[in-house]
């Protein structure tokens, strides 16, 4: 089924869609006492480091363990306010992949853990006939969106709803570079979501049939970078 999204435009220099916490905090990883929480699905390798949490799926060609996906064990509302920070360490291709999943669950009703071998690999398309919405925010190898105007390459950054992998709103503007620690945040109020870096919101869009709440993942391609200092707020 497809979706008629309301999409705002990206507003790079604005603020964040709304910067008051509504709700207390729900969750909140560093790490400190390891995987406990979480499983993985695909990738070379996954650890703890320096209170990091380390993903590596950059083998120097595209075979197994090429993506990942680690997947956190706690179930949360459909409104929230989730806060994270990614750091790229390193991309083979300079793909500086930063891939974030929220609101997931089987439509059938089926526990995901329960599910987790058949998705081993970390196969993107396996996501695909599940209920969630993916926020991809990469450098633009490809060069598809052009230069910015220093000449260097932009960031790429869109929202997606599954089932369906249905494109909600993307573009291209700013970086996003290896070295670098972002701090992004993702508001999701009804149907109204919106993501920031920094600071910044890159995108709003609306969807008008919003999903329940469920799973949030982290994921990346051909990219070994860390993640840390997740925290998730109720935005009811």
């Amino acid at each position: 089924m497809r979706f008629p999204f309301l999409i705002a435009p990206a507003l790079l220099a604005a603020g964040c869609l709304s910067a008051h916490r509504r709700g207390g905090l729900l969750f909140e990883e560093t790490f400190s006492q390891g995987m406990d929480r979480w499983w993985v699905e695909g990738g070379e390798k996954v650890w703890v480091e320096d209170g990091h949490l380390h993903m590596k799926a950059d083998p120097p060609q595209v075979g197994p363990g090429f993506v990942c996906t680690a997947w956190c064990k706690e179930t949360f509302p459909a409104d929230v306010r989730i806060e994270f920070d990614a750091h790229v360490v390193d991309s083979e291709i300079d793909a500086n992949n930063i891939n974030f999943f929220f609101c997931y669950s089987d439509p059938t009703g089926t526990p995901l853990f329960e599910t987790r071998q058949t998705r081993d690999d970390a196969g993107y398309k396996k996501y695909h006939g599940l209920n969630g919405h993916i926020i991809t925010f990469l450098n633009d190898f490809k060069g598809t969106g052009g230069p910015n105007a220093d000449g260097s390459a932009k960031a790429r950054v869109r929202m997606r709803r599954c089932p369906g992998f249905d494109l909600m709103i993307e573009t291209y503007a700013g970086h996003c570079r290896k070295g670098v620690t972002y701090r992004c945040t993702i508001t999701k109020t009804g149907g109204k979501i919106a993501f920031a870096v920094d600071g910044n919101t890159v995108l709003e869009a609306v969807d008008p049939a919003p999903l329940e709440g469920g799973l949030l993942g982290l994921r990346t391609f051909r990219t070994h970078l860390w993640w840390d200092n997740i925290r998730v707020f109720s935005n009811e």
